[in-house]
């Protein structure tokens, strides 16, 4: 049994009539015949009676009509996913992130990809950005958001933004009111320091960036995220060098300082591995440059900004 013959069981069936049947289905009566005899005999079964001038479907025939659409419709169903799959309009991308979602608008991007192609199941998982590198580069993770100083290594990447680390000062802080300030000016304050196992590569830039200021900071909380740092600057626990972009994530009671001599930029990217591009990918892989060319390579904020929250 063909698939081409259910096709022209249920087209026959439509029509009643041998010649109507041929003609749609761009064969010759005979070769319509000879195919409905071959189902039937398949089948065990007699689907039409038919003599010189009528066709009638047997009783049967309703029955194994009935199921033969329901396999039609399945094959039609089946060959529309497997075009939609290979142009990348559904699927399931597995993308990490870090705090780079506090960006106005990426989180915008994300959404449009969401509501312009639902059958693309877009699924995050927060993680380091360092965590992310390793998890690509193992086929772990379809794309990751990550912030770095340097483009990652042997992972094919869009530029998006760049970030700079600033002073997160309680809103009450004497130095909250500052444009900008200079780092010795934080040597004596309690400091909320990113734990290093779960971001080293900022920890070390960190610390290393006090140490030019001549001073050894005073940890006295290590939270794993940026985010979990700035609640805590925000309920007096500290101070910290964080991320410009976190002004954008409405946490209350936070002042945003730039300081002199800052820390290197921090830059965003949306990463993947080359040779992995899971159906839905390409979707999310063309709005993220869409976004880089609207907005870019620009840094989130202007020099010399200050941000109160509060």
């Amino acid at each position: 049994m063909e698939l081409k013959q259910l096709k022209q069981f249920d087209v026959l069936a439509q029509e009643m009539h041998f010649g109507r049947a041929a003609q749609r289905l761009f064969i010759s009566q005979p070769a319509l015949s000879a195919s409905l005899q071959k189902l039937e005999e398949v089948f065990g079964v007699r689907l039409f009676d038919r003599d010189t001038r009528t066709v009638r479907i047997t009783p049967v025939g309703e029955l194994m009509l009935r199921y033969t659409r329901e396999v039609l419709n399945q094959v039609e169903r089946t060959r529309d996913l497997s075009n939609a799959l290979a142009e990348g309009r559904t699927g399931r991308v597995e993308i990490g992130f870090s705090g780079i979602l506090f960006s106005p608008g990426l989180d915008a991007v994300i959404l449009r990809c969401r509501q312009e192609h639902p059958a693309i199941e877009i699924h995050m998982r927060e993680v380091t950005s360092q965590k992310q590198v390793e998890m690509l580069a193992a086929g772990r993770l379809d794309a990751g958001l990550l912030s770095l100083p340097q483009p990652p290594q042997g992972l094919a990447y869009i530029p998006l933004l760049a970030d700079r680390f600033v002073a997160c000062l309680p809103a009450g802080h004497r130095l909250a009111t500052r444009r900008t300030l200079r780092a010795e000016e934080l040597r004596s304050e309690p400091f909320v320091f990113l734990a290093r196992d779960r971001a080293p590569v900022t920890y070390d830039q960190l610390m290393g960036f006090c140490a030019q200021a001549g001073f050894h900071p005073q940890v006295v909380c290590e939270p794993d995220h940026a985010l979990s740092a700035a609640r805590l600057v925000a309920r007096g626990l500290g101070v910290s060098l964080l991320p410009q972009s976190l002004a954008d994530a409405g946490i209350a009671g936070l002042a945003f300082v730039p300081v002199d001599k800052r820390p290197a930029d921090r830059h965003w990217y949306f990463a993947w591995k080359a040779e992995r591009r899971p159906p839905g990918l390409d979707v999310l892989i063309e709005r993220m440059r869409g976004f880089a060319k609207g907005r870019g390579r620009r840094r989130s904020a202007v020099g010399g900004f200050n941000s109160r929250k509060g």
